[in-house]
């Protein structure tokens, strides 16, 4: 193979000179200077997109900055009205409304005077609060039949005798807070009697005629009265209304309809979602729930986030507003200049903005009004808002992240790549990260390298040396390849004259010698000779035929002929002529019509195939020869017992000089022509030659030839 190369490489020679200084050398040279000049638009479009980037960063600081300067100036001004320092809810109440609920960025607004509780007036309205209103004294008549009723409901349990007792009070009192109380009472002793319908009469009533009334615990006694209706429902087993009650009763407590602190409205709305949760799990058979899941559902989502607003409250109020309140007293009580501060609490950031509130003289602090910031609104909505409007050159990916490196928004697999770009909110507030990073995957500027000349040019260039070398290269291998197969026909060629010649001149020598007396043995001798001899002549044949169709001057005569009787005399002559001995069994089909062939060439391609059907027989060298008769051709197929042919080399065989894997290795010889002549013959006949093989059983070859068709010169 090596040496098959470097003749190759020589007989090339001149190819590959002309390639090494038309296009390799200038190919590597233009590539060498094409690769600094990208190298340098590189570094250009880094620095301008890290320019681009820190430009965007800036602005995104400075229009967050400005965004909380607004609600600063909105606190301070509100501080500084006198509805503040001289504490008039009514009217904070309204100037909150009117300049603060709107503000998305805000999630709640407090309000914490010196030494009182904090207030949160967006939370919980001021409107919302109850005063406190004491029962009147009872008259000493009144006192002494609501202790009887009190004895005949708690320790005797007779309840209709209360009942009497409390509608006596509440017909000879006109103060509403006794008559809504006395109501409330009679209304639990028809429960306990399960006078169900009475009950929900009375407590209906204390719901729309004392709506502003209080328990002695300052609850709100209204409330009291919806949730006793719903118990009564259920305990009548009233479905349908305990559960269109109970979610009612469920949805006000979540829209704050009472003013309840945290603790009670976390007693009561879990309350109320406990008994609606056991009733939807119970089996009742005769109830449809479905159309109530889904609702109640609903109100869970929004009952957990207002428990977690209820804690936000609880946080501000506990580790927040201490310290602002602090910072506030300890500087200069003649200004009421607005306060940034920020605390990580669990593992939720608190944006605080607070101001001032002072005297009238302004030299004394009075309390503190303030907003919290809503992250989530501040990330989602406001940054994303300040980003569309950057005119970026090209797409960026942002990330926000904590100092400490949680990551609050963008891609989360960005940061394991470097950014272009790293900045800081102004007065580390929010005391958070801004990184930039490229989008996509067009890292410093790519899709700008690739509109590059000087990358147009080296892709050109690329692709002209990848084909002048895979040229060269297919040139010389179709050169070794040559070489190859043509080494291999000329030991194919010389072992196939070899041994007939080989034979001949020995039978010759002992003719010539006189050691051979017998006539019969002599007779014998000249037909072996015979034998080699024709053989050698189909060899040389073969060769030439080829040597003829390659060189496209082969020449076809077609006559009309009987190819049976063709046929008959070829397998004849090629038993007894050639392969004396062997057995060929022929079957040939009566009515074979006469057909348009050149005798030789058909005579060619019938012997070749006897040939191998003879040579790659190794054992039981047996033949058959069939010749049948379809619509539109005439079929002749030779079949034999032999070693037979892979499925992988059906469409090889019949290319020239190909020698099967088999006959390789069973060291059969051959020139790999005879195929290759049986395609061209059948081709120019118009017909086809087609194979059917197992490997170890033999294979069938059939020449097809057309009916009627006169074939073509080729």
């Amino acid at each position: 193979m090596l040496d098959n190369l470097k003749i190759a490489v020589k007989r090339q020679k001149k190819l590959i000179i002309i390639f090494l200084i038309t296009i390799f050398l200038p190919s590597i040279a233009l590539s060498v200077f094409g690769v600094r000049s990208i190298r340098n638009e590189r570094f250009r479009l880094v620095k301008q997109l890290e320019d681009e980037h820190k430009k965007a960063a800036d602005f995104l600081t400075n229009q967050i900055s400005s965004r909380f300067a607004d609600i600063e100036i909105i606190l301070q001004n509100l501080a500084q009205h006198p509805s503040f320092n001289q504490k008039n809810y009514a009217s904070i109440e309204e100037l909150l409304n009117n300049q603060l609920r709107d503000n998305h960025l805000i999630e709640h607004v407090f309000l914490a005077y010196k030494d009182e509780e904090p207030l949160f007036p967006l939370f919980l309205p001021f409107s919302d609060k109850r005063e406190s209103t004491a029962l009147f004294p009872l008259e000493s008549a009144q006192r002494e039949k609501l202790e009887r009723a009190q004895s005949f409901e708690f320790r005797q349990k007779k309840f209709s005798e209360a009942v009497v007792l409390y509608k006596q009070i509440f017909s000879s009192s006109k103060n509403i807070n006794i008559q809504a109380q006395m109501l409330n009472n009679i209304a639990r002793c028809y429960m306990m009697l399960e006078n169900y319908d009475k009950a929900i009469q009375n407590y209906s009533r204390v719901c729309q005629e004392y709506p502003r009334c209080q328990t002695s615990s300052l609850l709100p006694l209204d409330l009291i009265a919806r949730i006793q209706i719903v118990r009564c429902y259920r305990r009548a087993r009233a479905h349908d209304k305990f559960l269109k009650n109970s979610l009612n009763l469920y949805r006000n407590l979540l829209q704050k309809q009472w003013y309840l602190d945290a603790d009670q409205f976390s007693t009561y709305t879990s309350m109320v979602e406990k008994d609606i949760s056991e009733f939807l799990s119970d089996n009742v058979v005769d109830f449809e729930k479905e159309d109530y899941s889904q609702e109640f559902d609903e109100l869970k989502g929004l009952h957990q986030n207002i428990n977690e607003q209820w804690q936000v409250v609880k946080n501000v109020k506990d580790s927040i507003l201490p310290e602002l309140q602090r910072k506030f007293t300890e500087q200069d009580t003649s200004t009421s200049n607005p306060f940034r501060h920020s605390r990580t609490i669990g593992q939720k950031e608190y944006l605080i903005l607070a101001a001032a509130i002072l005297s009238e003289q302004g030299d004394k602090f009075l309390g503190l009004l303030g907003a919290k910031i809503n992250n989530d609104y501040l990330l989602n909505h406001e940054i994303n808002s300040v980003m569309e409007d950057f005119p970026f050159s090209q797409e960026a990916s942002l990330t926000i992240s904590t100092l400490i490196g949680q990551q609050l928004l963008g891609n989360r697999g960005l940061p394991a790549k470097r950014p272009t770009v790293t900045e800081y909110f102004k007065n580390n507030f929010p005391p958070w990260r801004v990184e930039f990073f490229t989008g996509g995957m067009e890292d410093f500027g790519i899709v700008n390298i690739k509109k590059n000349f000087y990358f147009l040019t080296i892709l050109t260039i690329l692709v002209l040396l990848t084909f002048g070398t895979v040229l060269v290269v297919r040139t010389i291998a179709h050169e070794m390849e040559v070489l190859r197969i043509k080494s291999d026909f000329v030991s194919s060629v010389s072992h196939e004259f070899k041994t007939p010649i080989t034979s001949i001149k020995a039978l010759i020598e002992r003719l010539q010698q006189g050691k051979v007396k017998s006539s019969h043995k002599k007779k014998e001798y000249y037909s072996v000779i015979s034998q080699d001899a024709d053989k050698l002549s189909s060899l040389v044949r073969n060769i030439l035929d080829f040597s003829k169709v390659e060189e496209g001057q082969k020449e076809y005569i077609f006559q009309e002929t009987d190819v049976t009787h063709l046929i008959k005399d070829e397998i004849e002559n090629f038993r007894r002529d050639i392969y004396a001995g062997i057995k060929i069994e022929s079957q040939i089909s009566l009515n074979i019509p006469r057909l348009y062939v050149d005798r030789a060439a058909f005579s060619l391609a019938l012997n070749n195939l006897l040939e191998n059907a003879v040579k790659f027989s190794l054992g039981k060298k047996e033949i058959f020869v069939k010749v049948r008769k379809d619509a539109e051709n005439i079929i002749i197929e030779i079949e034999d017992k032999g070693m037979g042919v892979s499925s992988s080399e059906m469409d090889k065989i019949f290319d020239r000089f190909y020698q099967g894997k088999n006959a390789t290795q069973q060291s059969i010889r051959g020139t790999g022509l005879g195929l290759t002549l049986v395609k061209h013959v059948m081709d120019a006949h118009e017909g086809k030659v087609l194979v059917k093989s197992k490997i170890g059983q033999g294979s069938t070859f059939s020449l097809v030839f057309p009916i009627g068709k006169k074939g073509s010169e080729m």
